[in-house]
């Protein structure tokens, strides 16, 4: 897996290619975090897909953790360009509608949730 960087005003990219499987996850995760925390605000985070290979289930994980994160600091993600082998996956799991439906949420949602 190796990602590769495009930014614009309060929108981090990130292409995706290889695979995303346990020996990659760790430098993914690195690069996303300091793509985000780099001092400027933003707002959407993408992951393009298109050539991604492999993604084994902590792949899926990383994924999912990115998401969380993401949405928990109030950036939209986005799964851009699901190939057919990475959405077959999604939905046998059950997380593609999860991971590609636009969404963003803050903190104050996420703690509102939790309130009732």
């Amino acid at each position: 897996m190796t990602p590769s960087f495009g930014t614009g005003p309060h929108t981090v990219r990130l292409a995706l290619t290889g695979d995303l499987d346990y020996d990659s996850c760790a430098e993914l995760l690195q690069r996303v975090r300091v793509a985000l925390d780099g001092g400027v605000r933003v707002e959407e985070l993408h992951l393009d897909c298109r050539e991604l290979g492999l993604v084994d289930s902590m792949g899926l994980s990383t994924l999912l953790q990115i998401h969380r994160s993401a949405c928990r600091d109030g950036i939209a993600f986005h799964l851009d360009d699901v190939g057919q082998a990475l959405r077959r996956l999604l939905e046998l799991t059950g997380t593609y509608e999860y991971l590609t439906t636009p969404r963003q949420s803050g903190p104050a949602a996420e703690s509102r949730r939790g309130r009732s």
